[in-house]
């Protein structure tokens, strides 16, 4: 199990991955630079080692375009297309990863981009969610493809959750996935993110009480 806080720019940052098997496939990177918090997490299909090692170039390519583009100030669509054309000509025809990239500003402006990955929550402080869907394919598949970034406003008392889809499609003994729903019914009335965050990791591993972890299994909670 890993569980690791993130002491960044002013916002509380904890994320905790929990793999399937010996190795993951789930990445996650942040990144404070300008008064701003970078923050990616996406999944790479598959499982395994397979998966592990494109998650590892994946990772660490990542972590370089990030860095890259917080000093130059790049539009987080920017950073995935340059993402996916790093990894095309690396993955076999079989392989793609979801993800979502964005950063959020000290005024609490989020600008983020979802690569076909799992809808980031917005939990607004009157109880409110708001979901982020796709705005560009999977990486490493589509000619030519294009992403587009989103912006939102994160205040103080709300928070943003990003997942992997091994929290959503966590099993339960007769094959109920834990889902969005789960996710929102195990929302704690804390803010505070190392909570939530263990909130959500702890009830999607509960409700698949009884079976094996079907997959890798990622949280990421940034509190305003």
């Amino acid at each position: 199990m890993s569980a690791i806080p993130v002491e960044e720019a002013r916002y509380d940052v904890h994320a905790i991955s929990l793999p399937a098997k010996t190795f993951t496939g789930d990445f996650w990177f942040t990144h404070a630079a300008g008064g701003r918090l970078w923050f990616a997490l996406g999944d790479v299909a598959g499982k395994g080692l397979p998966a592990a090692i494109v998650m590892a170039m994946i990772q660490e390519e990542l972590e370089h375009r990030i860095t890259s583009c917080a000093r130059a100030g790049c539009d987080p669509a920017t950073t995935m297309k340059r993402l996916d054309e790093f990894l095309k000509p690396l993955l076999p025809s079989n392989r793609f990863a979801t993800a979502v990239i964005g950063w959020l500003d000290d005024d609490g402006s989020i600008t983020l981009v979802n690569a076909g990955h799992c809808p980031p929550m917005i939990v607004r402080s009157d109880g409110a969610i708001e979901q982020i869907g796709s705005t560009g394919p999977a990486v490493g598949i589509v000619p030519n493809a294009r992403w587009k970034s989103t912006t939102l406003t994160l205040i103080p008392g709300e928070l943003l959750v990003l997942y992997s889809d091994g929290v959503i499609e966590s099993p339960s003994a007769s094959g109920d996935d834990f889902g969005t729903a789960g996710i929102l019914r195990s929302l704690p009335d804390s803010i505070c993110a190392r909570t939530v965050a263990s909130a959500i990791a702890d009830a999607a591993t509960h409700h698949a009480v009884g079976r094996a972890q079907y997959d890798d299994l990622t949280v990421m909670v940034i509190s305003a």
